[in-house]
């Protein structure tokens, strides 16, 4: 599936989100930092696949992008949420992996991520991810959140709206991912939680494969 159809083609992202610099002699490398959340509770088994591949996709093409003729600094972490194997204490949420270069490790441990059990806290996994992560303080630096699942998205103590809010003000943009129908993604506030953190709101249709952006 073609990445564009998710609404986050890398050139867009690029040009719309890093601020415009004087070029300078020899360009600069862009950074991006790009944070993956994915729900691993029990009700992701028929869909974790298709969510990380997909997630898998725009990392690649951010890897690829230029900008003016310069190739990225693309750091990627990784966090699993919502799995009954992880800690109640730390509400269920795990850094896999902190922003890092390595991409293959990415890949290895996103792909090795099982799914158990169930109480997926989406406000709390941006909070941890907005915390936790060594974000770069520059403007011109482009700061992602990318979280994928299937449960409503205002369970746990922690609210949604002051986790994206948090967010935006760091300049970290949240995209969210609802792997079931679009409606549904809306009603439990997906949509949401993307538009306070000035992201996009994605739906993949369980049925028919596709993703649906609004």
């Amino acid at each position: 599936m073609n990445v564009s159809r998710l609404g986050i083609s890398a050139a867009a992202v690029l040009l719309s989100a890093v601020s415009v610099m004087a070029v300078p002699a020899v360009p600069k490398r862009p950074v991006i930092q790009v944070a993956i959340l994915l729900d691993t509770s029990s009700s992701m088994d028929g869909l974790i696949d298709q969510a990380r591949t997909q997630l898998w996709r725009v990392v690649n093409e951010l890897a690829t992008a230029k900008k003016q003729g310069a190739s990225p600094d693309l750091q990627v972490a990784l966090y699993e949420y919502g799995n009954d194997g992880l800690s109640a204490e730390k509400g269920y949420v795990r850094k896999v992996l902190p922003l890092t270069n390595d991409l293959d490790r990415v890949s290895e441990e996103l792909f090795a991520l099982k799914t158990n059990g169930g109480e997926e806290y989406c406000g709390k996994v941006i909070a941890e991810a907005v915390k936790g992560l060594d974000w770069s303080i520059s403007n011109h630096d482009l700061k992602i959140i990318f979280i994928a699942g299937n449960e409503a998205f205002t369970q746990g103590s922690v609210d949604f709206r002051d986790s994206c809010k948090t967010a935006i003000t760091r300049g970290i943009v949240v995209n969210t991912i609802f792997c079931g129908d679009q409606q549904s993604g809306i009603d439990t506030h997906w949509k949401d939680g993307a538009d306070l953190a000035d992201g996009r709101f994605t739906s993949i249709d369980q049925n028919y494969r596709v993703a649906e952006v609004v």
